[in-house]
Protein backbone atom coordinates (compact mmCIF):
# COMPACT_ATOMS: atom_id res chain seq x y z
CA UNK A 1 0.00 0.00 0.00
CA UNK A 2 1.54 3.55 -1.80
CA UNK A 3 0.22 7.03 -1.29
CA UNK A 4 1.75 9.08 -4.57
CA UNK A 5 1.71 12.44 -4.08
CA UNK A 6 2.51 14.66 -7.14
CA UNK A 7 3.82 17.92 -6.07
CA UNK A 8 4.73 18.95 -9.67
CA UNK A 9 2.84 22.12 -11.46
CA UNK A 10 2.28 19.53 -14.65
CA UNK A 11 1.25 16.24 -15.42
CA UNK A 12 4.12 13.89 -15.50
CA UNK A 13 2.63 11.05 -14.44
CA UNK A 14 0.99 8.24 -16.35
CA UNK A 15 -2.16 8.01 -13.91
CA UNK A 16 -3.47 4.87 -15.93
CA UNK A 17 -0.20 2.44 -15.61
CA UNK A 18 0.43 3.90 -12.07
CA UNK A 19 -3.54 3.03 -10.84
CA UNK A 20 -3.20 -0.69 -12.21
CA UNK A 21 -0.95 -0.61 -9.38
CA UNK A 22 -2.67 -2.87 -6.11
CA UNK A 23 -2.88 -0.58 -3.10
CA UNK A 24 -1.66 2.77 -4.63
CA UNK A 25 -3.29 5.92 -3.98
CA UNK A 26 -2.59 8.87 -6.60
CA UNK A 27 -3.12 11.97 -5.02
CA UNK A 28 -2.75 14.17 -8.46
CA UNK A 29 -2.39 17.82 -7.46
CA UNK A 30 -1.82 19.40 -4.12
CA UNK A 31 -1.33 23.41 -3.34
CA UNK A 32 1.45 25.31 -2.67
CA UNK A 33 1.52 25.15 1.14
CA UNK A 34 1.14 21.33 0.72
CA UNK A 35 4.52 21.13 -1.11
CA UNK A 36 6.11 23.59 1.69
CA UNK A 37 5.16 21.30 4.63
CA UNK A 38 6.22 18.42 2.57
CA UNK A 39 9.81 20.32 1.71
CA UNK A 40 10.23 21.29 5.75
CA UNK A 41 9.16 17.62 6.60
CA UNK A 42 11.62 16.01 4.69
CA UNK A 43 14.88 18.61 5.19
CA UNK A 44 13.57 18.09 9.64
CA UNK A 45 13.98 14.38 9.08
CA UNK A 46 17.16 14.95 7.33
CA UNK A 47 18.62 16.62 10.47
CA UNK A 48 16.98 14.77 12.46
CA UNK A 49 18.38 11.64 11.73
CA UNK A 50 21.52 12.29 9.97
CA UNK A 51 22.96 15.36 11.53
CA UNK A 52 26.06 14.41 14.22
CA UNK A 53 24.58 15.37 17.49
CA UNK A 54 21.33 17.29 16.21
CA UNK A 55 19.11 13.85 17.93
CA UNK A 56 20.49 15.45 21.24
CA UNK A 57 20.13 18.40 20.66
CA UNK A 58 16.67 18.42 19.52
CA UNK A 59 15.58 16.87 22.42
CA UNK A 60 17.13 19.20 24.81
CA UNK A 61 15.40 22.64 22.50
CA UNK A 62 11.99 20.96 22.45
CA UNK A 63 10.01 20.59 25.84
CA UNK A 64 7.11 18.67 23.85
CA UNK A 65 7.20 15.99 21.40
CA UNK A 66 5.90 18.60 18.90
CA UNK A 67 7.63 21.69 19.14
CA UNK A 68 5.15 24.58 19.29
CA UNK A 69 1.09 25.27 19.22
CA UNK A 70 2.24 26.60 15.38
CA UNK A 71 4.31 23.30 14.45
CA UNK A 72 0.83 21.25 15.81
CA UNK A 73 -1.81 23.46 14.14
CA UNK A 74 0.31 23.69 10.53
CA UNK A 75 1.00 19.44 11.03
CA UNK A 76 -3.17 18.98 11.60
CA UNK A 77 -3.91 21.18 8.49
CA UNK A 78 -1.77 19.49 6.49
CA UNK A 79 -2.97 15.76 8.16
CA UNK A 80 -6.22 17.32 6.99
CA UNK A 81 -6.19 18.31 3.98
CA UNK A 82 -4.36 14.99 2.45
CA UNK A 83 -7.43 13.43 3.90
CA UNK A 84 -9.59 15.24 2.35
CA UNK A 85 -8.15 14.90 -0.84
CA UNK A 86 -8.34 11.56 -0.46
CA UNK A 87 -12.11 10.96 0.75
CA UNK A 88 -12.78 12.97 -2.83
CA UNK A 89 -10.63 10.65 -4.51
CA UNK A 90 -12.57 7.95 -3.35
Amino acid sequence: NSTVINVASFKNVDEDALLEVPGVVYIPQVGKVTVAMLERNLVRLFDNFHSSGSQEQTRKESSSWYGNALQLYTAAAVTFMLGMQLALRR
